[in-house]
């Protein structure tokens, strides 16, 4: 079950993050539904339409991905907008998801240097789960 998620997952981030990447370049934050591809939980979202998660099983794999690139320049580029513009980059609603992502994340063993840099940036605001 937990493979097919991450199959699912990587698809979608395969399919959305050249799309994701664009709407932060043109309009510097998120407008559209994207949250949960991009600062993925061990928790699928409740608006999630493919009811993605993540394991610490699976969340190498995630990282070591045929998405892993293009997640991780979506990655760095909200935390770019970030620290330029704030947390205003993010709609209120998801501030609770960049709060779990960070918490999950964190425990992760073995990230690669550019998450932990994902992970130092982000973490420098206060996000208030709900």
């Amino acid at each position: 079950m937990e493979h097919r998620v991450l199959k699912a997952l990587v698809r979608r981030q395969q399919e959305r993050c050249p799309k994701i990447l664009k709407e932060l370049e043109k309009t510097g934050r998120k407008t559209s539904h994207w949250i949960w591809w991009v600062c993925p939980t061990q928790l699928p979202g409740r608006c999630d339409p493919i009811g993605s998660y993540v394991t610490r099983e699976t969340a190498s794999l995630l990282l070591a991905s045929e998405s892993a690139e293009q997640w991780r320049t979506v990655l760095e580029t909200l935390c770019d907008l970030t620290e330029k513009n704030g947390k205003s980059v993010l709609p209120p609603v998801d501030h609770g998801r960049v709060h779990y992502f960070l918490r999950f994340w964190a425990h992760v063993p073995d990230k690669p240097e550019w998450m932990e840099h994902v992970l130092r940036k982000l973490d420098r605001f206060d996000w208030k789960a709900r």
